[in-house]
């Protein structure tokens, strides 16, 4: 298999998949096209402590760690038993068809035969942690900032089952809220109150750079990149009395980015997606697709 981007948080991950909208998963799957594989993790209502719960099986066991007391490298356990197996089933089948072994030169075959690494996981976390306390995706501030190192440290941790130093680590912090438009969609589905506010979701939203500077990492700041770019869109809104027209949809210009005053819509997703590319090409250019090609698995 190729190496992997692994793009791990909740639905606004989940959704990034929607090429309809624009989603910012798919055009980091297209950007890394037949050089890595960018996977979806993304689980709609999940806050942190969710994740939590879910991760051994997100994150790939290291080499040589155990699992239920079996080694999960290849060479005995249940995996060794499929893995040998199917290499046995394969020498039978294949060995007289020149098709399937002897067709591509070795160091040029469009698959790569190795075990795979995530290069790059990006931890997407925080939009439900930041609800009502009377929701109960919430998760307290103080919890929400543990929970985040708590993932980084199974990736980062020697001892951990999941240690992958090899592992490029990116957060994301949730993005901006835009409160009327989030309680209208609520309260269509029942809710009597709204239960994400912009002004909560910013100290998540710090909580989360906090953390990756502590720990030296870069991150993207979703929530600042549509704050910031909302409140001069309403400032030149102000200054333009032939825009008075756009003044009064009552989403205060969320809805720019908004698809429901949670979730990004097509605009918000290319803003994401070039954040995202800007981050990358920044901290880690090995990164870049021109730098990953499939020739680097057969060295």
């Amino acid at each position: 298999m190729y190496d992997v981007t692994l793009a791990f948080g909740d639905s606004i991950t989940q959704l990034g998949y929607e090429h309809d909208n624009s989603g910012w998963v798919t055009h980091l799957s297209n950007r890394y096209v037949r050089n890595m594989d960018v996977l979806n993790r993304g689980f709609s209502a999940f806050s942190t402590r969710r994740a939590k719960d879910i991760a051994h099986v997100v994150f790939p066991v290291r080499k040589g760690a155990y699992a239920n007391g079996s080694p999960v490298d290849g060479s005995s356990g249940w995996f060794g038993w499929l893995t040998n197996g199917a290499r046995n089933i394969k020498q039978k089948v294949f060995k007289d068809d020149s098709l399937a072994t002897n067709s591509w030169p070795e160091n040029k075959r469009p698959f790569p035969a190795r075990r795979s690494k995530v290069q790059l996981c990006i931890l997407f976390f925080g939009a439900n942690d930041a609800a009502d306390p009377r929701d109960y995706r919430h998760i307290p501030l103080a919890e929400y900032s543990l929970n985040l190192r708590y993932l980084i440290n199974m990736l980062r941790n020697p001892e951990s089952m999941y240690y992958a130093p090899e592992t490029r680590i990116l957060i994301i912090t949730p993005p901006a809220v835009g409160d009327k438009m989030s309680k209208e969609t609520f309260m269509k589905y029942g809710w009597t109150y709204g239960p994400h506010k912009n002004v909560v979701t910013k100290k998540y939203a710090e909580a989360a750079v906090d953390v990756a500077k502590d720990l030296d990492m870069p991150y993207i700041d979703i929530w600042t990149a549509i704050e910031s770019r909302v409140q001069e869109s309403r400032k030149h809104l102000a200054a333009e009395p032939s825009l008075e027209s756009r003044k009064d949809n009552g989403y205060d210009g969320y809805d720019e980015f908004l698809i429901d005053g949670l979730h990004l819509n097509s605009k918000g997703n290319e803003l994401l997606y070039s954040l995202l590319v800007e981050t990358i090409d920044k901290n880690w250019p090995e990164l870049h697709p021109r730098h990953v090609t499939t020739s680097d698995y057969y060295e």
